[in-house]
């Protein structure tokens, strides 16, 4: 991997004439220096492939990596210095990713051609057994959980964002996609949600999936008692499910997902082309109590970090609105359209 990824470094720094790339003149060398720096070690190379797509603490990114916490603090500073990952902070836990690169930011060029050149390696492969731990260890944090409060998660959900507070924005936002109503929609986790009563009224077939029978139960109750016929049930994951979509809705799920990131490759796969991923979830807020009352693996997200995930799953960034509720708290809704076949999605 290294001599491939040390090729690619060299060329760019040294013979970056060669691709037609133009050095900014306003570049800081210090900034340019600490880039070099923490290029030059195989260790954080491999932390950079690793950070590709999603965010690790340091103790998981030590378990994965095989490094003690020590050594891997230290490389991660290095890295955060460089301007090559950032933070972001989980109630008391601190979240490592790689950065986004800014349009203002000098030294652009060189960080997507690194970016580039770690993500055409090949992870090791027990690189993915770590990462595969750690997105199993947090799925089953979520599922005993809901398992332990199946019958009282939907009035805790609903002290920090009702869905009658936020329907009327996503509603708009559907609308907006002006979807026929023959188009197979499917929604993921519905719980106790009136979502899926307003679903049900707009499109004529509705696939309900929970890995959670209980809760897949309370909305089987929901759809019985309003009569609808038109709801079919899946308990398991979406990637266990062979059935496409034209209309994929997340409401208030992706901050009880052990790799958002993940998510967004497997809704990619069960869109049809052309396709709409719906959002509704929290934007970034610091109520640790969420993680207790409500078994919250993410305190919300930010914009910025959830359309990283959907460009580089192939998805078009679509609409979107912003709600602040009372409560501090605020909701965010947006679509992603699924590429057509034939084009090239950069």
């Amino acid at each position: 991997m290294l001599p491939r990824l040390y090729q690619y470094f060299l060329i760019y720094t040294n013979i970056s004439k060669f691709f037609d790339i133009k050095i900014e003149t306003s570049i800081d060398l210090h900034a340019l220096s600490s880039y070099c720096k923490a290029a030059a070690d195989p260790l954080r190379l491999q932390i950079l492939r690793v950070l590709s797509r999603e965010s690790f603490g340091v103790l998981e990114l030590c378990g994965i990596l095989g490094t003690a916490q020590p050594a891997l603090s230290h490389h991660l500073k290095i890295l955060s210095n460089a301007g090559l990952v950032e933070t972001r902070r989980e109630g008391t836990s601190i979240y490592y990713r790689r950065a986004l690169i800014h349009e203002d930011d000098p030294l652009r060029s060189l960080r997507a051609c690194l970016f580039e050149a770690v993500d055409e390696s090949e992870l090791a492969f027990d690189l993915v057994n770590g990462i595969s731990q750690v997105h199993d260890n947090r799925h089953e944090q979520a599922r005993t959980f809901f398992k332990r409060n199946a019958d009282r998660f939907q009035n805790d959900q609903d002290l920090i964002a009702h869905y009658e507070q936020y329907a009327e924005c996503l509603e708009g936002v559907l609308g907006n996609e002006q979807l026929n109503p023959q188009c197979r929609v499917i929604e993921i986790g519905p719980g106790g949600s009136d979502l899926i009563l307003n679903l049900a009224n707009r499109f004529n077939h509705i696939l309900a999936i929970d890995n959670n029978r209980e809760m897949l139960e309370k909305t089987r109750a929901k759809a019985a008692q309003a009569n609808l016929l038109n709801v079919n049930y899946f308990e398991g994951e979406l990637h266990q499910c062979e059935q496409l979509c034209d209309l994929l809705v997340l409401n208030m799920v992706l901050h009880h997902i052990a790799s958002p990131a993940r998510l967004f490759q497997e809704a990619r796969l069960h869109l049809k082309p052309g396709g709409t991923l719906l959002v509704a979830d929290l934007c970034s807020h610091d109520q640790v109590w969420t993680r207790e009352a409500c078994g919250d693996l993410w305190l919300g997200f930010n914009t910025e970090e959830m359309d990283s995930w959907a460009t580089a799953a192939g998805f078009n960034i679509g609409h979107s609105q912003y709600l602040g509720l009372k409560n501090g708290f605020q909701v965010m809704v947006k679509t992603y359209k699924s590429t057509p076949e034939g084009e090239h999605h950069d």
